[in-house]
């Protein structure tokens, strides 16, 4: 299992790769790549937003996995 600090490290070579790209294409898709392992940083830290863990749920019971809710 990968921990967040091995996230936060991809992150961070990422973003130096980013800002050493010699084109657009390669900036871009490295720093998209940043944001990518800093947020699987946050995930495995237990900093998910609120809102996003409900709508993950509400997508859940829309494809019809979990039961609705009662009374909200």
């Amino acid at each position: 299992m990968i921990h967040a600090a091995d996230y936060r490290m991809r992150a961070e070579t990422c973003a130096r790769r980013a800002a050493e790209a010699q084109d657009d294409y390669h900036r871009k898709n490295f720093q998209q790549l940043a944001v990518m392992w800093t947020e699987m940083a946050d995930k495995a830290e237990g900093r998910i937003p609120q809102r996003e863990v409900e709508d993950a749920i509400e997508t859940i019971r829309r494809a019809g996995q979990l039961p609705a809710r009662n009374g909200g």
